[in-house]
């Protein structure tokens, strides 16, 4: 140890014992007091008045204490919230929280309080924020509509702001990925294995048939790419930004939405690979606009409205082909899908914040 670290270590020491010797004096000199009070004849009441100044002073002492220090707590507390509802940092700050408590998850399963509506009963506290008046906008709709060359303000006075659903057809014909006949899931997999950023990278949500024990990214990756691994199907989301990041090489802007229209948020992968089957996978997602581009085979989707429009609106179904574009607002319906039959299918689902300014 070095001269210098061992001066600081003797000069700490001193000045403990000095202020505990300081204490011990002043601990004495009180008791001292007290018994003179005692001796001279003082009553309790007598006593209280003489000690009134002292105990005035160190109760103003501890009251300034506490105020000063719940006042640094409020102004941090503060500016964490002013931080966090910060456009970009907002959305950062979230994703940040998420993959917390997933790291949480080995010490403490949060999972059956995170499917709560509510921690506690509120009589006062609606589950659902659409009304029987909203449903409205969807009780005619018989199926998706597709459509080509679709202008964004077609697209958001005929079917964003009604609720409806849409399919674009030709959204991804100038998609680099859509025009690269080797695209594979390798693409995909060797993108996360390969990027040191995304090596310790965790999805907010990974769901499969295959049973890993965790929602261990790589490992999944891994063990796909074995060619022993078939009959499978995955879709994960990614809340870590710069796994959000990644995954846009593999999709662009679609050329309806406006460029006042924010980036997506987070992002999905949705893929299988000889996965025969007719039941739905839910996806839980965030509310806002909802993208899901068919990069490779197809997909069927089902929407179904919330409560109370699920008893006035049918539920719609739908297959999304190679190359299509399924788009919604997921505040009126709840999206589920099941892999095509074909050998292989590769899809990715967007979600961006999509608010009345959007509108």
């Amino acid at each position: 140890m070095s001269n210098t670290g061992r001066s600081a270590r003797i000069n700490k020491k001193q000045k403990e014992m000095e202020y505990e010797e300081k204490l011990k004096v002043l601990d004495e000199e009180l008791m001292s007091f007290y018994q003179y009070c005692q001796q001279v004849g003082f009553t309790e009441s007598e006593m209280d008045v003489i000690c009134a100044p002292l105990v005035s002073s160190l109760r103003k002492s501890a009251i300034k204490k506490i105020v000063k220090c719940m006042a640094i707590v409020a102004l941090v507390l503060g500016i964490v919230y002013g931080i966090s509802h910060l456009g970009a940092v907002s959305l950062h700050f979230y994703a940040i929280t998420r993959l917390f408590m997933i790291k949480l998850l080995p010490f403490w399963d949060w999972t059956s309080m995170f499917y709560e509506s509510c921690l506690v009963s509120n009589p006062f506290y609606g589950e659902y924020t659409l009304t029987e008046e909203d449903c409205i906008s969807c009780e005619a709709l018989e199926y998706v509509d597709r459509l080509g060359n679709v202008a964004y303000e077609q697209l958001l006075d005929g079917y964003l702001s009604r609720d409806a659903p849409l399919i674009v057809i030709d959204a991804m014909e100038s998609w680099p990925v859509m025009n690269t006949d080797d695209f594979w899931f390798d693409n995909i997999t060797q993108l996360y294995l390969q990027d040191d950023k995304l090596v310790d990278t965790v999805p907010c949500i990974l769901t499969t048939n295959l049973r890993l024990g965790s929602s261990d990214l790589h490992a999944f990756l891994k063990r796909i790419s074995s060619p022993q691994a078939d009959k499978w199907f995955v879709h994960w989301q990614n809340c870590d930004i710069n796994a959000v990041k990644a995954l846009r090489k593999f999709y662009q802007r679609p050329y309806f939405l406006s460029s006042s229209v924010s980036p997506a948020h987070f992002n999905w992968v949705l893929m299988s690979s000889d996965y025969n089957t007719r039941i739905y996978k839910k996806v839980e997602l965030d509310s806002g606009l909802i993208m899901l581009a068919q990069l490779r085979g197809t997909t069927s989707f089902r929407l179904t409205p919330h409560n109370p429009c699920n008893s006035s609106c049918p539920e719609l179904l739908g297959d999304l082909q190679e190359g299509e574009v399924l788009v919604f607002t997921n505040f009126m319906w709840t999206f589920e899908y099941y892999p095509g039959r074909n050998l292989d299918n590769v899809a990715i689902l967007t979600e961006t914040v999509w608010e009345e300014g959007s509108n």
